[in-house]
């Protein structure tokens, strides 16, 4: 049980840190109305909401399991 935590801690932590990436691609091109720079700052930001619902399932199940095994002990 110790390293299927250990994974979903991992991917909590990748998750989190490429939302911040695309957080940070989105945020030059936040005024941009079309073009090349457009599509950019429209992937980083949406790419950050996707990474945001993942962190909150991932958070959802890491405290489902954590409260499931107690009840188990």
């Amino acid at each position: 049980m110790k390293t299927l935590t250990t994974s979903i801690t991992k991917a909590m932590l990748g998750t989190a840190v490429l939302g911040a990436v695309l957080l940070a691609v989105s945020y030059p091109f936040r005024d941009d109305e079309h073009g090349v720079r457009w599509v950019l700052g429209g992937i980083g930001w949406f790419g950050f909401l996707l990474c945001m619902l993942v962190l909150i399932v991932l958070a959802v199940v890491a405290l489902g399991r954590s409260v499931f095994r107690r009840a188990a002990a």
